[in-house]
């Protein structure tokens, strides 16, 4: 798990540096949900409300005030709106985050500097996550990888308890499915990636 400071940083990294408080929170959110759904981890201990703008968390705002290598503009107007813009003066992280997390990482930052405000939005407003919560309460992270395991799990301990299966049979099923896990894992990054 990382911190969320450096989350950030390697998104701003990879965003050419500098975006708004909203989009990047947006992105923080989408990143940390995609990457739940194809790993079935978290990548941040962050929490996200559902909030009127989307995802919400006060948490990674108050980093990005205290985090001494990114600075804070405030208030700068573009196509006539107000907006909190973060610069990142420098960063160290890149080397302290493994490749699978970077490349999910590079990935929204990409989405991040391509995406307009409302864009923003409206991927967050269409999160799966985000639409199963009700207003104002914390949003669950929901994953097809941990759907998945536990299917198979229980598969396993049906047949056991069945006594179809001797516990040397169980044991071998166990690291069938396993394997089958990992496959299905590479095959979500594989999709993430594309």
């Amino acid at each position: 798990m990382y911190k969320i400071e450096e989350i950030i940083e390697a998104l701003l990294f990879f965003a050419g540096s500098q975006d708004i408080k909203t989009k990047i929170v947006k992105a923080c959110y989408l990143l940390e949900s995609e990457y739940f759904d194809k790993t079935g981890q978290r990548l941040t201990d962050v929490e996200y409300k559902y909030h009127l703008y989307g995802p919400y968390s006060e948490a990674i705002v108050t980093s990005m005030m205290n985090d001494k290598n990114i600075s804070h503009i405030p208030q700068i107007s573009i196509n006539g709106n107000d907006y909190d813009l973060f610069k990142l003066k420098k960063t160290s992280v890149i080397s302290k985050i493994d490749p699978l997390t970077l490349s999910f990482i590079e990935k929204w930052a990409k989405i991040m500097q391509q995406k307009t405000y409302d864009e923003m939005l409206n991927l967050a407003y269409s999160d799966k996550n985000f639409k199963k919560t009700e207003k104002g309460k914390v949003i669950n992270f929901d994953s097809d990888f941990l759907k998945k395991k536990e299917l198979l799990k229980k598969r396993v301990k049906e047949k056991f308890k069945n006594r179809e299966l001797t516990k040397e049979e169980a044991e071998g099923l166990k690291r069938e499915c396993n394997e089958e896990l990992i496959q299905y894992s590479r095959s979500l990054l594989r999709e993430s990636k594309g």
